[in-house]
């Protein structure tokens, strides 16, 4: 299994569970998702939709056409 965002091969077995690797997990939700047991009653934040799915965002392929005037 790969991260999520970066691609890189998890082996941590939270990390597969969790679908990012630690700096990304961080990054995404800024919380380190190994934390120590004390932290453990934290909440996990939900998977969210990839950030391409944004409403009103165009895709690469309108942004060229708009460019070339199409």
């Amino acid at each position: 299994m790969k991260c999520s965002i970066c691609g890189r091969k998890l082996k941590n077995p939270k990390s597969r569970e969790l679908g990012y690797g630690p700096v990304c997990y961080k990054r995404k939700f800024g919380i380190a998702p190994h934390a120590s047991h004390r932290d453990a009653d934290m909440p996990v934040p939900a998977v969210e939709e990839a950030d391409h799915n944004l409403p009103g965002q165009i895709s690469m392929e309108d942004y060229l056409q708009t460019l070339l005037g199409q």
